[in-house]
């Protein structure tokens, strides 16, 4: 009877997100005389309309030089806009000093855009004057046009600047969210080395009880050894697993002492396999879970297989013992020890659903870990 346990895994964990990058002064110039061209084309094609459907002849430099500068003007007025809308904004300021300061910017950028025009005039040898009539002509003549273009780009600043500073609110609750998230990983990469020391020295102890001097000794130079390379390599969450098999084969080293001849181990896994990243000390409790309820319990000779191997776009690592299987010892369900525990958790936060945990009832007890497929 084949019985199958899978361990349910949350939602993904989330990934950084990029921070928003500057624009150059020269591209934001370009972006400014572009958005202004639009309504400069549409003006000018009016301009034209007007002078065809009427019959009369298209005065080209007239067309032009009435049309165009009264919207590239707003480009030039624009930096100004900009201080203006960003100083004064709402959540910046209230509603009682939004209108009249934005009232007050409004009348004084229309003076300069009638100054500019004005200018304009003069260069094209269009009829112009610096006289009070002529400035208050060019003021007026398009006053609703030119007040509707100032709340527009007023409005546009206000929506793009709200909209980077949600960005960039989401982009820092993501960016703290993955800091909890690698914290608490770490936190539980932590929780097994104590966990881990604590059932090893136990073993040393009760070897040491035995009378077995030798033994005892050669389990500690040999643990030495384990935590040597496990601290070579404590910077990184996945490694190589080639990496993670070396460390438990000196693991196994050292239980090979304790347990002598009644444990043999096997362990086999190909090329694309060994290249593949893995959590850092991710397959040594489910040897641990195999010699404690496997292994330590009976007396006869028993043997570990370890078994790793790609299928398509995951890996599948297997440690199969020759135990009992949960039929005869359910106290063996993830559950119930903290290394299964633990490692059902940083699967969750590493991977979501895409990997997982699960123990497989057959000729013993199979621990397989399936995880998405990433080459070293």
């Amino acid at each position: 009877m084949d019985t199958t346990l899978t361990l349910p895994t949350p939602a993904p964990s989330l990934a950084r997100t990029p921070r928003a990058t500057p624009v150059p002064p020269g591209r934001a110039a370009l972006m400014v005389l572009g958005l202004w061209s639009i309504p400069a084309a549409v003006a000018l094609g009016q301009a034209y309309l007007e002078q065809i459907l009427t019959a009369r002849p298209v005065d080209w430099h007239h067309t032009l030089w009435t049309t165009l500068p009264n919207w590239y003007l707003w480009a030039f007025l624009t930096p100004l806009v900009l201080v203006l809308a960003r100083r004064f904004a709402p959540g910046r300021a209230s509603v009682a000093t939004l209108i009249p300061v934005h009232a007050a910017g409004l009348v004084g950028l229309l003076g300069l855009h009638a100054l500019g025009s004005v200018a304009v005039f003069a260069i094209a040898g269009l009829p112009a004057d610096w006289t009070w009539g002529t400035f208050w002509t060019h003021y007026t003549i398009r006053f609703h046009v030119n007040a509707l273009a100032y709340g527009l780009a007023v409005a546009v600043v206000w929506t793009v600047d709200a909209r980077q500073r949600a960005q960039e609110r989401e982009r820092n609750e993501a960016a703290l969210r993955t800091e909890l998230a690698e914290a608490e990983l770490r936190a539980l990469k932590m929780q097994l080395r104590p966990h881990f020391l604590f059932n090893t020295l136990h073993a040393i102890g009760a070897t040491v009880r035995k009378g077995e001097t030798d033994h005892a000794i050669g389990m500690l130079t040999r643990l030495g050894d384990l935590l040597r390379l496990a601290l070579e390599h404590d910077g990184s969450q996945e490694v190589p697993l080639r990496q993670e098999l070396d460390l438990l084969e000196r693991y196994l080293d050292l239980e090979a002492i304790r347990f002598g001849d009644r444990l043999t181990t096997t362990i086999e896994a190909d090329p694309e396999a060994r290249a593949a990243l893995v959590p850092s000390w991710i397959v040594q409790p489910l040897v641990e879970n195999a010699l404690k309820h496997a292994i330590a319990p009976d007396p006869g000779p028993g043997h570990i297989a370890i078994r790793a191997r790609r299928e398509t776009d995951r890996l599948i690592v297997d440690v199969q013992d020759s135990g009992p299987g949960l039929g005869r010892s359910m106290s063996r369900a993830p559950s119930h020890g903290v290394g299964l525990a633990n490692t059902r958790s940083r699967l969750a936060k590493l991977y979501g659903a895409a990997a997982s945990l699960d123990l497989l009832s057959d000729d013993g007890l199979c621990a397989r870990l399936t995880l998405p497929y990433q080459q070293a």
